[in-house]
């Protein structure tokens, strides 16, 4: 081999190297885009969170860039000369893979540490696991389909020995389409999720039959190293190259896609459901209002009219007049004045549903001049509060006490409104105080994919007015506290 022959080869073996390793980073930042806008993973991508990744690139490129001008000046000096093993100290192959490995593996964890919001060891863990399963099934796929097309598949079991897979021009050629492969994919889960900040919660029998699906796509690829070399040209050779790299590849993208519109329009369903109820509190709001004025009127109307009766010392007609009037007021009067008229509006809804269920509800202090928020945001907070809490009630044994309690404070920079509510004292206070815990869809209820919305709704109303939220579970005691700043 001459000292040009081993240059080409070098530079070949360093596109490779360049190509993998661009490779390696696009799948990470796939399978976390993956855990977080497919799978439910808490979390988001930051320019602080890819730090990990961007060095370890930065040290792969760098390191191999050195050593490429160190080949190419060294062997460059006469291309026909005699390579000998003596010609350069150090080569490509010389590069401590297994150490780049290890570097690589620990990149990904640090970012996922950097990048997920709750237990982080085990969703970064399960990103470096992802990442060495994705990275080998498309590698896998595309250089058998390549492989049934160009040369015999059963050849790939001589690229098991790094040194031939780079000598070989159709490991690049498999490097280039997996890149191609990887990118189509995150540019379509960029712009379809990521960018408009979508996430959807896949469930586990389609997380299962997506998994079955691939195992089998695998198992098909090694088809040529289990029949023998004529009945493997018999089986339409070209055809096969053809059809599983479709079926492995194109396929679960139409899977992914066919799921995430299905669960968009549940979505949608759901979500309507929620604005629904939220439309009956308005409405009822409007109602109530329409019936105060209504009342003021009539107020003013008998005031005037009692004024008359006093004037004419009509005493006996007066005061029947007033029995009248002050059981009006107590028959339009709430049951409970929490200050803001749309909060009353919904606590005087659901007290309805809560004696009916045998639950007392408590209310400690008011908040004078109201919370000063749009009663649409008002409804989708506390309604949502409430009725998780009612629900929480429900699951308690009639012989046992249910309560909910509101705790209302004012301050000069903020309202403080804290409710609490009894529950089942087991591992189901685990999972309610999870609710507010993260920006994670979480529901105690048993179709997972279907729940949650309305605490994912409580979440960003109560973000909207910069508000804090807490929760607690302890004792069978369940504790909501939701602080806001006071605009004025």
């Amino acid at each position: 081999m001459s000292c040009g022959e081993m240059l080409e080869y070098q530079e070949t073996m360093f596109l490779a190297i360049m190509l993998d390793y661009l490779i390696g980073i696009v799948t990470v930042v796939t399978v976390i885009s993956i855990m977080i806008y497919f799978l439910g993973v808490d979390g988001k991508i930051t320019g602080k969170s890819m730090l990990p990744l961007t060095v370890f690139f930065v040290y792969v490129i760098t390191s191999a860039q050195l050593l490429m001008i160190y080949i190419y000046f060294t062997l460059g000096k006469d291309k026909n000369a005699l390579f000998t093993d003596e010609t350069l100290a150090f080569s490509l192959l010389d590069i401590p893979n297994g150490l780049n490995r290890l570097l690589y593996y620990t990149a990904i964890f640090l970012t996922g540490m950097l990048t997920f919001k709750k237990k982080r060891v085990k969703d970064s863990i399960l990103a470096v696991v992802f990442t060495i399963v994705l990275s080998a099934y498309l590698i896998l796929e595309s250089l058998v389909s390549i492989y049934f097309f160009f040369d015999s598949p059963t050849r790939i079991l001589s690229l098991f020995s790094l040194k031939d897979y780079f000598e070989s021009k159709l490991g690049i050629i498999n490097e280039v389409i997996t890149l191609s492969i990887l990118l189509i994919f995150f540019i379509a889960v960029y712009f379809g999720m990521i960018r408009k900040d979508r996430k959807i919660y896949i469930k586990w029998k389609y997380r299962l039959i997506f998994i079955v699906w691939e195992v089998m796509m695998a198992v098909l690829l090694f088809i040529p190293f289990i029949v023998s070399e004529s009945v493997y040209e018999g089986i339409l050779r070209h055809e096969i190259g053809m059809i599983l790299p479709v079926m492995g590849l194109v396929v679960p993208f139409i899977f992914i896609a066919i799921i995430s519109r299905r669960y968009m329009v549940e979505k949608t369903v759901v979500q309507e459901n929620y604005i629904l109820a939220e439309l009956d509190y308005l409405n009822q709001y409007k109602k109530d209002q329409s019936e105060t004025r209504a009342f003021r009127r009539e107020i003013k109307s008998k005031l005037e009219d009692l004024s008359v009766m006093y004037s004419g010392k009509d005493y006996s007609r007066a005061e029947k007049s007033l029995s009248s009037l002050l059981g009006n007021v107590k028959a339009m009067s709430p049951r409970f004045i929490t200050g803001d008229d749309m909060l009353d509006c919904i606590i005087g809804m659901k007290s309805s549903k809560m004696d009916e269920e045998g639950i007392e509800f408590i209310m400690d202090g008011v908040i004078d001049g109201g919370l000063g928020m749009k009663p649409v945001d008002t409804c989708c907070i506390f309604a949502n509060a409430l009725d998780n809490a009612i629900e929480a009630c429900e699951k308690l044994p009639k012989d046992v006490k249910r309560w909910i309690k509101m705790e209302m404070k004012k301050t000069d920079k903020f309202f403080s409104i804290t409710l609490s509510n009894s529950m089942q004292q087991n591992e189901e206070s685990g999972i309610i105080s999870k609710i507010f815990g993260s920006g994670e869809r979480v529901t105690t209820k048993t179709e997972r994919a279907y729940h949650g919305y309305g605490t994912q709704n409580m979440r960003a109303a109560i973000s909207k007015y910069d508000g804090i939220e807490k929760v607690s579970s302890k004792e069978g005691v369940f504790t909501l506290s939701i602080i806001f700043p006071r605009s004025v």
